[in-house]
């Protein structure tokens, strides 16, 4: 089990990186960014939003497959959180013009 706690740490530690670079980026202004920056950019959110959907949807699995109390009060923060950070970046391609439906990607 301490090893499963761990490997959660370590992902979160990643995740959380991923979005404070992600955050950065974000806040650049438009003028500071080359084009080539701004196709990296939004190569980024796309990839973070598809990966967002599937923690979010393992979040689901898991929680569905706890049986410890504890355990499934713990996914049902995670579910939240990463629905919460799903919609953020949601929100940020739809700022940024970018369409995403379930299966595509629309610029």
């Amino acid at each position: 089990m301490d090893l499963n706690i761990q490997k959660n740490l370590n992902i979160r530690f990643l995740k959380n990186a991923i979005f404070a670079k992600i955050s950065s980026l974000l806040v650049k202004g438009k003028s500071e960014l080359t084009e080539d920056d701004e196709f990296k950019e939004i190569e980024e959110l796309i990839k973070c939003i598809k990966d967002a959907k599937k923690e979010w949807l393992s979040a689901n699995s898991n929680f569905e497959h706890a049986i410890d109390s504890e355990i499934i009060d713990y996914y049902t923060y995670e579910i939240k959180a990463y629905q919460l950070r799903y919609e953020y970046l949601l929100k940020k391609a739809k700022e940024k013009g970018i369409k995403v439906n379930e299966d595509s990607v629309i610029l």
